[in-house]
């Protein structure tokens, strides 16, 4: 866990949000020849005081009716009692906002326009059932996705969305108050209206209909929301980008960095790639992007700097031989490196190491692994003093310590060193772990079975050391430690079956054949990169069927 001490933004307790609930109300239809979805939207009045203006689905705050009415509705025996409250709730806004009621009659059928012609929205709806034998359906609303408001936001609500079945025989009529403008319209319609400028939406009914569009037809949707549980759950987090804010949801590539840089929702942090000054992300860690940008690199090689200016700083990574790049490193540190660790000897990693200590007068050692006998002419790499396993990196002045604990990690490159700021649990993953690719693993330097193997020593070391944060060589910080790593392993082991299958299926093909049969979701533009790790693949299913052919 991170010290609140070493935190950028003084602490603060978000508004605890109020329980709410929205529906969409779904029907299916034909766009061009194909079948799709469509959803029922309304305007929100523009004096509103959350959202004005904005094209939403009906719903609201949970009050104290809905408690009441959830005790008679019907629903399945899955539904629990919240579920029952938050359904009845999404139920009555709907039928108040846009008069379209799910119910039950007391014949069995279900309410149609004839029954709702004789309603009178201004009449609670805990008594239409009282006094016309009325049942809500609860039972046919399912629970789709859960929201909770930014944290950084003054109004904030816990927001359970219901998708159900447009009721036969109704018409949605807007209450002329808070709803206007009720429309039918395709997720993608509705999508591109808002990149447009003609059709104005709040981030999570952005995100809502993205997940909604990938279902084609009512039936397919509800038959994968009946768990009772929602598809996702999210509270979003806002950053800055271009000067502008922009929300991000869990799994975007930027939400693990936000979540640790402003824990309690504060929209502060610059989500832009900058390369000329360094971006603090705690008061003892800045992150330094070099400007080698590309396929392989993505936003650039991070260097990261340790420390503070009591402490002096330890460099992680120090990036290619870059001059600017060293310079700003100098900058940033104000010349006080006591250590330049190069997670591995890669290019992109090392070669600035040795212009870096000659900028320093007192010449700080350079600290790593040496390059294996495999390792390219390019990536040669010979430390001050070659690390040790377990060994620790200490700064330390005046009761304030950090301490990087060193794991070798072999795998991505044999001499490959992964660090631990252990008094933040912060992991620095150099090319281990990424965010937003897979790495290479390209033998023979490169091996497959060391890297999950490393993938696993990392897991347990997370779970030992409660470890949340990865910090990356490529990319913003990643959150949820041990669930990314679960999800890389499992991503590689279920490539390596795409590979048996392909030789099994092309036995006498070639690192071509098995790309096209294996890589079919990845663009051809990386095809050369990816066959160096199927190559690592190969070896491991290799050396899985003869153990002994490594010794």
């Amino acid at each position: 866990m991170v010290r609140p001490e070493q935190l950028l933004h003084p602490q603060r307790q978000p508004v605890a949000p109020r329980p709410a609930a929205t529906m969409l109300l779904l029907r299916d239809a034909q766009y061009e020849g194909s079948p799709t979805i469509e959803v029922l939207m309304t305007r929100r009045s523009a004096q509103a005081s959350f959202a004005p203006g904005a094209f939403v689905f009906p719903g609201g705050a949970i009050d104290s009716s809905d408690a009441r009415i959830a005790g008679s509705v019907r629903r399945r025996v899955t539904q629990d009692d919240t579920q029952a409250v938050q359904a009845a709730a999404a139920i009555r806004e709907t039928f108040e906002e846009l008069g379209v009621l799910l119910a039950w009659r007391h014949d069995g059928g279900f309410v149609d326009g004839d029954n709702i012609a004789r309603l009178d929205r201004a009449t609670a709806i805990e008594d239409h059932c009282s006094q016309h034998g009325l049942t809500l359906a609860a039972d046919c609303v399912y629970p789709f996705a859960h929201w909770i408001t930014d944290r950084d936001l003054p109004r904030r609500f816990d927001v359970q969305f219901f998708v159900a079945r447009m009721p036969v025989g109704q018409i949605a009529v807007a209450d002329g108050a808070e709803q206007f403008e009720p429309v039918w319209v395709r997720p993608d319609e509705a999508l591109a209206r808002h990149a447009a400028g003609d059709f104005t939406m709040i981030f999570p009914t952005v995100r809502t209909l993205e997940r909604l569009r990938s279902f084609e037809s009512v039936d397919t949707l509800l038959a994968a929301c009946t768990s009772e549980r929602s598809l996702w759950s999210s509270c979003p987090r806002g950053g800055i980008r271009a000067d502008s804010v922009v929300r991000c949801m869990e799994g975007d590539f930027p939400y693990g960095e936000l979540r640790l840089v402003c824990p309690d929702g504060q929209v502060l942090h610059s989500l832009d790639w900058r390369s000329t000054e360094a971006t603090p992300l705690l008061r003892n860690v800045m992150r330094l992007t070099a400007t080698n940008d590309g396929l392989m690199t993505g936003p650039g090689t991070n260097s990261y700097i340790v420390g503070t200016a009591a402490t002096g700083f330890i460099v992680v990574d120090p990036g290619p031989g870059d001059q600017a790049h060293l310079q700003r490193i100098f900058a940033a540190t104000g010349g006080d490196i006591r250590m330049i660790v190069c997670t591995h000897s890669h290019v992109d990693h090392a070669p600035g190491a040795r212009p870096l200590q000659s900028m320093c007068s007192h010449k700080p050692p350079i600290l790593g692994m040496p390059s294996g006998p495999a390792a390219k002419a390019s990536n040669h790499f010979v430390p001050d003093r070659e690390l040790l396993d377990g060994e620790l990196l200490t700064l330390a002045h005046d009761g304030e310590t950090h301490r990087l604990l060193v794991v070798s990690t072999p795998g991505h490159a044999s001499n490959h060193v992964c660090l631990v700021l252990l008094e933040d649990g912060l992991l620095f993953s150099g090319d281990h772990i990424l965010n937003g690719s897979t790495t290479i693993i390209d033998p023979p330097d490169g091996n497959m079975t060391e890297y999950l193997t490393s993938l696993d020593r990392l897991n347990a070391i997370c779970t030992e050391r409660e470890i949340e944060y990865i910090l990356p060589a490529h990319g913003y910080v990643l959150d949820s430690a041990r669930d990314q790593i679960a999800r890389l392993k499992a991503h590689r082991l279920a490539r390596e079956a795409k590979i048996a299958d392909a030789v099994k299926a092309q036995p006498t093909g070639s690192i071509d054949d098995w790309l096209r049969l294996a890589y079919t979701d990845v663009p051809e533009r990386l095809w050369p990169a990816a066959s160096r790790s199927l190559l690592a693949h190969l070896e491991r299913l290799d050396e899985q069927r003869h153990p002994t052919s490594r010794a």
